[in-house]
């Protein structure tokens, strides 16, 4: 097999596992909501921690279940966390400014998908 076709099948497989996965179980991501902002799977260079630890605090405090980090984009407004919840995968965002300071949350999901 070419170096070109391992590197295009790891990619592949990779991308296959970018969804909101549950380490015990085979849950993926509930649908988001058709009217909701777009759910971003990748995490861009330019995320901090603090912000990253914030949202993910922020979600603890208000839901049940594991909450797991799948992504992160900033701008210069604000940075966006995306993050899943529990075993359904429910889809959330939370803006935050770099520094981990006022973290806001959004159900990103479909009510009647819960």
């Amino acid at each position: 097999m070419k170096p070109t076709i391992k590197i295009f099948a790891g990619l592949m497989a990779l991308a296959s596992l970018a969804g909101c996965l549950e380490t015990e179980g085979t849950a993926s991501q509930m649908p988001t909501a058709p009217d909701s902002p777009p759910f971003i799977a990748s995490m861009a260079p330019d995320v901090t921690q603090a912000a990253i630890n914030s949202c993910r605090s922020a979600l603890i405090a208000q839901t049940d279940g594991s909450v797991i980090v799948v992504g992160g984009e900033t701008s210069e407004a604000a940075t966006a966390i995306y993050m899943c919840v529990g075993e359904n995968g429910a889809p959330w965002r939370c803006l935050v400014s770099r520094d981990g300071s006022n973290p806001s949350l959004m159900f990103l999901g479909s009510e009647g998908n819960a």
